[in-house]
């Protein structure tokens, strides 16, 4: 029985003709519209609202424009995708293919444009990010140095102890200390823990610059290959505007 289907589909073997393979041209046609949508509500989600004044918002829209050009390329790419030797185009596909062979160009020139927005925007958020490592660490002096004076006013030990407690600060169990000796040890500890503020808040810092290093340069290097790609989309589409 099995024997018998197998070779009753050996001779009816399935041939693609010239209509079969029209609907399959017409498949790739047919998801290509369906991701320039899904790219034209991705494209409004990211852009709206705009906060055209925030540049971390910018930022993170020209990454996310980046990040989701790929179905524009590719319905573009679909749409304009004819396998068949001899294809009769109507007129209205043929304005319409000629409108999206202009998208193409508009697209490719505003990714080019990211691409130094993007280097200014990184720019910026660098020298925000210095600024503010300088005003903490400002900040932080000022603190330190007048718990300092807070140190050298006091005058027992007494009050050198509370005021280590209260700084949480470590220091040697010895009754026998002078004020003095106590003033240095603290002041040396308050001293300690400063520095020990300042690398981390250093690493932290590099770490900021790195990532946003990292991320200018993905999202600048995307932008211009975006842009380049749209370009030669409608450069190899130019025959659409012939007739």
């Amino acid at each position: 029985m099995k024997s018998s289907k197998r070779d009753k589909s050996l001779r009816n073997p399935l041939e693609v003709t010239e209509s079969i393979e029209k609907r399959a041209f017409e498949l790739f046609r047919f998801i290509g519209y369906a991701l320039l949508i899904l790219s034209l509500f991705d494209y409004i989600a990211i852009i709206l609202p705009p906060r055209l004044t925030d540049i971390n918002w910018e930022f993170q829209a020209t990454g996310l424009l980046v990040d989701h050009v790929w179905a524009l390329l590719l319905g573009l790419a679909f749409v304009f995708f004819y396998g068949q030797a001899s294809v009769i185009i109507n007129n209205r596909q043929l304005s319409i293919l000629k409108f999206l062979s202009w998208v193409s160009l508009v697209f490719g020139v505003f990714y080019l444009i990211l691409v130094p927005l993007e280097i200014n925007n990184g720019l910026t958020i660098y020298r925000g990010i210095n600024n503010q490592f300088t005003t903490q660490q400002s900040q932080q002096q000022g603190q330190v140095q007048k718990i300092k004076e807070k140190v050298n006013l006091s005058k027992s030990n007494e009050e050198l102890n509370k005021l280590a407690k209260a700084l949480k600060v470590e220091k040697e169990s010895d009754n026998n200390q002078s004020s003095q000796d106590l003033k240095t040890k603290i002041s040396q500890q308050i001293e300690t823990v400063a520095n020990n503020s300042v690398n981390i808040a250093n690493a932290n810092k590099n770490q900021q610059v790195n990532n946003l290093i990292k991320e200018s340069l993905r999202i600048g290097l995307g932008a211009l290959i975006s842009g380049v790609c749209l370009i030669s989309l409608w450069n190899m589409t130019r025959w659409i505007h012939i007739s």
